[in-house]
């Protein structure tokens, strides 16, 4: 490469604790030129779901050829897989527990390799600190142009993300839940504009959303552009429908936890065959 590796890294470490500094530590000591960018570790412990939104929202900013490190893993020291997967121009690097699958959803996937060659680990092999000694020390090698066939054999699969699957009704409805509730408090949903435009038509506007028994009708582009003292609903900048209020949690006003059913009406379609 002309210029040096980027490895972005996003965990559930937190920043009080020694894991992230230990895990760049491993890939700087294999190599020492890699560009190391934080995307977050303020992942909710254990939460593969929010890990998995968390780098959908970020990876693609990144310039091609970026490595992504992701590292939320609750079964660590188990017998899921540990993944690299190469996609048109990016490579991931992550245990197989569904932390990839929105990612994988969205690219086109050239290769899936299963990681089982342990010489490229740090020894000895910690069985509760993988991102350490497994998943750092592959992103470091790949990084420098190791050739991925060295890490093990190719597979054909990977693990999804356990949510429900959002459910396309002819009437012009698009049905999912609340997928992430972020620090303010906003209800971001896994419904997504392009998937309304695929089903229903270029033209397709959203009309009302329905979530906890509430129906909010007010869609706006922007959070300071409504006035009133209730929830509105918007596009976010991810591409992701979302419910938000004006300098105030639409979690706490709606009393909804993430996994909430929410149901998005269109106002005029023409559903696909």
């Amino acid at each position: 490469m002309d210029r040096p590796a980027i490895i972005t890294f996003l965990s559930d470490f937190g920043t009080r604790e020694h894991y992230v500094g230990a895990v760049k530590g491993s890939i700087l000591t294999i190599h020492p030129e890699a560009r190391i960018i934080d995307i977050s570790h303020e992942v909710e412990a254990h939460d593969v779901t929010e890990g998995a939104f968390t780098l959908f929202c970020s990876y693609s900013c990144f310039p091609p050829e970026s490595i992504h490190l992701c590292v939320v893993d609750p079964g660590v020291g188990s017998s899921r897989r540990g993944l690299i997967v190469q996609t048109t121009d990016r490579l991931f690097v992550a245990p197989d527990n569904g932390l990839l699958a929105l990612v994988l959803q969205a690219e086109k996937i050239d290769r899936i390799v299963s990681i089982e060659a342990e010489r490229y680990f740090r020894h000895p092999v910690s069985a509760t600190f993988h991102a350490r000694d497994v998943f750092g020390p592959v992103a470091a090698w790949v990084s420098r142009g190791e050739d991925l066939s060295s890490f093990g054999p190719e597979v054909s699969a990977y693990e999804p993300l356990a949510l429900p699957r959002i459910q396309i009704r002819r009437e012009g409805i698009l049905e999912g839940v609340v997928l992430h509730i972020d620090r303010f408090g906003n209800l971001i949903t896994n419904l997504r504009a392009d998937e309304a435009r695929k089903h229903f038509g270029e033209d397709c506007r959203p009309a009302a959303i329905e979530v906890a028994g509430t129906e909010i009708a007010r869609f706006v582009e922007t959070y300071s552009e409504d006035a009133g003292n209730g929830p509105f609903a918007l596009l976010g900048s991810s591409g992701f429908y979302e419910i938000a209020t004006r300098n105030s949690s639409s979690a706490r006003l709606l009393k909804v936890d993430r996994g909430a059913r929410v149901r998005l009406t269109f106002a005029a379609f023409r559903a696909k065959d």
